[in-house]
């Protein structure tokens, strides 16, 4: 029966392996007995110092900081402590002999402890009586212990998720041996590097050993991993070499008469992190053309260089000249749990569109904090100043002379070309105001050209997103339609050296919708002035032509002269069109029934004119245009087109509106303006503007023009209020 690999099986073998490897530490530490102390090696000194004492412990009568010289056995036998006893890390004794002395003192130790059930021991110098515990309880354990603990099930539990998305890929398969490698150093380490004070020697043996192998594991499966991922850098048997070089280290290590070479693990790891640079390097030299796989490998390169630097720096390089680490293996282990989270990141292919923008703000804080450092030792140090001046200067320093040169350099690193204010300006300007669509398109293309240079320019028929859209990982940026604009798939910026990042979307969005408000500013200016026109041809129809007919129509010079002026004046009024005075409702009518009633009185028809009761209201200037130019063109009508002898004009205020009506009894006229010019049409669009009706009504014996025009309501009287 062929049994097929599944995600689920490889995710649940994961997660069982990482449980039973924590189970085993677990119990191991808390087999050993439990004095309810810990010891530190004073600075510059040959003695050790309490560091902590278990408020609940079998040496609970102790005090934190006191001294602690020796321990006396039930037997008498009495041991000096030694700084090396409390080391995290033996692998940095140096030595061959150092390191078999630890392991004889460790074990000296260890067996002291146990054979405390027989008897209490005493710690000199203070004589103060301890009766260890057979068992060391959980809750004693460290945070360091349980922060290691994390970064090895971390490590194994992001590999197996990267190889149950990849089940075929073999690189996916070194990522998860480099994060199983990392979990037997975190898991190994945390069992001795949070000890009271010892182990017994096999157990101490056999950890450091599963360390210094999980160590190189990691190594290998990294070294392997660039070596085929995001391209394959050597083929066929040249990929099996890290294995077989740092493997066969491994075992020499291991079967070589431990723990003759276990000194040579810092070396051996110095050169593996070295290699993998390199690997990396020439990953870099063969992606130069594929901006996804440099994006992946700016992932990939930013993890190691932060990662990799900082455990070198901290740990490695102190060792090797012979120093204290700088920080605590457990810290150390979480510079390696960076690395393979940044991998992991990289190899799910997470925002790669915005490393660049990540990587130069976190390399330039970085190198930002290492100048820091380097200014203030070297004004401590070299100037012999004090450190609190030391560190004010320099911290001026940096911000006076690095954070300028930073934002300069981050600019000449990308090679991103801005458009000034005033360019971008005048291209957005080029674009609301083309003529044709076809022209605004070639601008709308050459706009985006300018910023991003994208390798090419393709159409977006359709779109979901009404937003800017990043496709693709950050290999296209995707611009909605709108304003009557196409949609746009712009690939590969910078001419397909980069992708586009979350800051290139930004500005996209930023630039549609400065690009939206200004072809709509454009449009409503172009409707403004149409609208104008129309206005001022409406009201010169309207209101000039029943005055200059007039005019024509009049025998008498007087007439025609006030005629003339009354038409200039009308003609100013609507090519200016200003906030006239308000006219109140009587008045107008007034105005307006001298007006009509000279223009029909020259032509020799008679008027009958009804206005009474009309309310005491300020009509707005549309309204005042409109009950104007009901009356001016219906006259016009009826003087050009009627025969008639006889108009009436009938004016009342009916539920809060002003019914208008004017009446002839000539030949009549259709009802559909269209069939009579402009001026009807142009009077019902008119009123239906104000709100109201309009209707033409051919009657038995003429026409009527009827329309109701929206009032203002009445203002109070004051009279009445105060009868009231």
């Amino acid at each position: 029966m062929r049994h097929v690999l599944t995600p689920g099986s490889v995710l649940f073998s994961a997660v069982l392996l990482g449980l039973v490897q924590v189970g085993l530490v677990v119990w191991l530490a808390t087999q050993q007995p439990w004095a309810g102390l810990s010891l530190r090696a004073d600075p510059g000194s040959t003695t050790l110092s309490i560091a902590r004492v278990a408020g609940a412990g079998p040496a609970a009568g102790l005090a934190a900081g006191a001294p602690a010289t020796a321990i006396v056995t039930p037997d008498g036998r009495r041991i000096v402590l030694e700084p090396a006893d409390v080391i995290e890390e033996p692998d940095m004794l140096g030595s061959v002999p150092a390191l078999r002395r630890f392991y004889d003192r460790q074990e000296a130790l260890a067996g002291a402890l146990a054979a405390a059930r027989d008897g209490p021991l005493r710690l000199e110098p203070s004589g103060q009586v301890i009766r260890p515990a057979p068992r060391r309880p959980v809750s004693d354990l460290p945070v360091s212990f349980w922060t290691q603990i994390g970064v090895g099930l971390a490590g194994i539990w992001l590999g197996a998720w990267v190889a149950s998305l990849r089940l075929r890929e073999l690189s996916a398969w070194m990522f998860l041996l480099a994060g199983w490698g990392l979990a037997l150093a975190a898991h190994s380490a945390a069992l001795y590097s949070t000890r009271e004070l010892a182990l017994p020697a096999d157990v101490f043996a056999l950890a450091s050993r599963v360390n210094a192998t999980g160590t190189l594991t990691f190594g290998i499966g990294m070294v392997t991993l660039f070596l085929l991922y995001p391209r394959r850098v050597v083929r066929g048997a040249l990929t099996a070499l890290p294995a077989l070089l740092i493997g066969g280290w491994i075992l020499l290590m291991q079967v070589d008469d431990w723990p003759r070479h276990v000194p040579q693990m810092p070396t051996a790891v110095s050169v593996t992190m070295l290699v993998l640079l390199a690997v990396i390097l020439a990953q870099v030299l063969m992606a130069r053309r594929d901006p996804s796989a440099r994006a992946m490998l700016g992932w990939f390169g930013l993890s190691v260089a932060v990662g990799a630097g900082a455990f070198v720096l901290t740990v490695i390089l102190p060792t090797v000249l012979d120093r204290p680490p700088l920080v605590e293996q457990s810290t150390g282990f979480l510079f390696f749990l960076l690395i393979y989270a940044g991998l992991a990141l990289g190899i799910a292919r997470y925002r790669l569109f915005d490393l660049a923008d990540w990587s130069f703000r976190i390399l330039f804080y970085v190198g930002g904090v290492l100048l820091l450092l380097a200014l203030d030792v070297a004004l401590v140090y070299g100037l012999a100043l004090d450190r609190g001046p030391a560190l004010g200067l320099s911290l001026a320093l940096v911000g006076l002379v690095y954070l300028p040169l930073r934002e300069r350099m981050a600019v000449w690193l990308r090679r991103d070309r801005a458009l000034s204010a005033e360019d971008l300006y005048a291209r957005l300007t080029a674009v609301a105001h083309a003529v044709t669509p076809e022209e605004a398109q070639a601008r709308y293309e050459g706009l985006f050209r300018e910023v991003f240079a994208p390798l090419s320019i393709a159409p977006l028929p359709d779109t979901l997103s009404p937003e800017v859209h990043l496709a693709d990982g950050g290999e296209a940026l995707e611009l909605p339609p709108g304003a009557g604009l196409p949609g746009l798939r712009l690939h590969w910026a910078r001419r397909g050296t980069r992708l586009f990042s979350s800051a290139d979307r930004r500005q996209a969005a930023l630039l549609l919708t400065l690009l939206h408000g200004a072809i709509d500013q454009h449009r409503r200016h172009a409707a403004a002035v149409e609208g104008e026109r129309h206005r001022i041809n409406r009201d010169m129809h309207d209101n000039i032509g029943v005055l200059l007919m007039s005019a024509l129509h009049s025998s008498g010079i007087d007439r025609k002269d006030r005629l003339i002026r009354q038409t200039l004046s009308d003609l100013r009024e609507i090519i200016a069109n200003p906030s006239h005075q308000p006219w109140q409702l009587p008045r107008l009518v007034a105005d307006l029934r001298a007006e009509i009633g000279e223009h029909l009185a020259a032509a020799d028809i008679a008027l009958d004119w009804q206005d009474t009761d009309l309310p005491e209201v300020t009509l707005r200037p549309q309204t005042v245009h409109t009950l104007r130019a009901i009356l001016r063109e219906g006259t016009s009508n009826l003087l050009r087109h009627s025969g008639a002898t006889r108009a009436r004009v009938r004016l009342a205020a009916e539920d809060g509106t002003l019914a208008i009506e004017l009446a002839d009894n000539g030949r009549g006229l259709s009802g559909e303006p269209g069939q009579n010019g402009n001026g009807l049409g142009n009077l019902r669009a008119r009123v239906e503007q104000c709100g109201g009706r309009f209707e033409v009504a051919a009657e038995p014996t003429g026409t009527a023009l009827r329309a109701r025009l929206p009032l203002p309501p009445c203002p109070p009287d004051p009279d009445r209020s105060l009868a009231a």
